[in-house]
């Protein structure tokens, strides 16, 4: 008779740690990991008021359905409903746990395909032309180091459309001026790239770089603080509301906002879904087909207002 294999026990703490070493050993980005986390220890969490199960085999997909239904995912800790969209953040984290652990061999299936989620189509806000050409009118005029700094931040990210995370781990030996382009380092899921910059982003970062020499540091990051260390992602988050406010701009747009404006001029200009693949560095094109969805709701738009 066949034997069956038996697989190895592994409690879900130690599979936790296995996960997150996973992760960051596939560069996944430091806010994917929290999210990852956060929602796996409300999970554990929820096990141990339940007397669940610790051992990983034994989770089956009618413990992961009673946690996704369960109120400390489903609403706030003031009881307010949660949207689908933060419910679903936690499925797709069970997701990924699960069919990591089946990948690692620590289990034979993943119980947590059962649960399933909507994938986000909404059309993603952006800034118009109007509100694109305001904001550059205001990079055009900032003053001193800092104000060099800001139009430097704020012009790459409208120009390049390049992630947050990617933009606060840029060196200054990253930027070529004669090349006009910027090597990228840090992708969303590893790797590298190089991206051509317009002559405005690279008269920003030209005047930047050149304020920058004169500074008292030697250290290799592009954009520095007050205090000549590395901006973090909180700081350059400051500098874009800022900038979108002195352009009278009062929607509340995040950085990811001009992303999304970037991507939208670009397939408004060139009609051409794989270019903006490619400038995006989508792995797969249905995350850039939302952009031709912008592009049509401004059809629409206009065909209203005739």
């Amino acid at each position: 008779m066949r034997r069956t294999e038996r697989r190895p026990m592994m409690k879900l703490d130690e599979a936790i740690l296995d996960f997150e070493t996973q992760l960051r050993a596939n560069q996944r980005s430091p806010h994917t990991i929290s999210s990852y986390l956060r929602d796996l220890g409300e999970f554990q969490s929820w096990l141990g008021a339940e007397r669940g199960p610790t051992d990983t085999r034994r989770l089956d997909a009618a413990a992961l359905c009673r946690f996704a239904t369960a109120r400390c995912v489903t609403h706030t800790e003031e009881g307010r409903s949660k949207r689908a969209s933060s419910i679903d953040k936690v499925k797709m984290s069970l997701r990924a746990f699960f069919r990591y652990l089946v990948d690692a061999g620590v289990i034979a299936t993943n119980p947590a395909r059962v649960l399933k989620y909507r994938r986000d189509h909404r059309v993603p806000e952006v800034l118009s032309d109007v509100e694109r050409e305001r904001l550059r009118g205001v990079l055009a005029k900032t003053e001193g180091w800092r104000g060099a700094r800001d139009a430097a931040v704020v012009a790459l990210l409208l120009g390049t459309g390049m992630r947050l995370a990617s933009l606060v781990a840029l060196d200054a030996a990253d930027v070529s001026i004669e090349d006009r382009a910027v090597l990228i380092r840090r992708l969303k899921g590893g790797g590298e790239t190089r991206k051509a910059l317009s002559e405005t982003v690279r008269a920003r970062l030209a005047a930047w770089i050149m304020a920058r020499l004169k500074l008292p540091t030697n250290r290799p990051e592009l954009f520095v603080s007050g205090q000549m260390r590395r901006l973090s992602s909180r700081q350059v988050q400051v500098i874009v509301r800022r900038a979108l406010a002195a352009a009278g701009i009062e929607r509340r747009l995040t950085v990811h906002g001009l992303r999304h404006t970037f991507a939208t001029a670009l397939y408004a200009r060139t009609k051409d879904i794989l270019l903006v693949q490619r400038a995006m560095d989508h792995r797969s094109v249905a995350s850039t087909l939302v952009y031709a969805q912008v592009s049509d709701a401004r059809v629409a738009a206009a065909v209203a207002g005739m």
